[in-house]
């Protein structure tokens, strides 16, 4: 007798695990890939974030740097140590009116 190969109508195991594998690698890729499309989302978020962030500290920089400017200006320290503080020069006298007039 002599033997006869064996022939098989069903996908090979080599086949089989090529195929496995490639559907583990697309897995992984997939999920690595929806990873870096949210990281990236959140990070344009965040960038988003910074820049207002970042004006919101331009325009309060610009705000203390103008009181400065005035701070060193001894007109600008007298009118207000007079009307916040109520300060006199020596020998002043201040009025005050009521809005009363009954």
């Amino acid at each position: 007798m002599h033997k006869t190969k064996r022939r098989t109508h069903g996908i090979s195991f080599l086949k089989t695990m090529i195929c496995i594998c490639f559907v583990v690698i697309a897995i992984m890729c997939i999920t690595r890939f929806s990873n870096i499309i949210n990281q990236r989302r959140r990070l344009i978020a965040e960038n988003s974030s910074l820049i207002a962030q970042s004006s919101s500290l331009s325009e309060k920089l610009a705000q203390i740097s103008a009181q400065e400017e005035f701070g060193e200006d001894s007109a600008y320290i007298e009118s207000i140590a007079r009307s916040q503080l109520d300060m006199v020069y020596p020998g002043e006298v201040i009025f005050r009116v009521s809005g009363d007039s009954n």
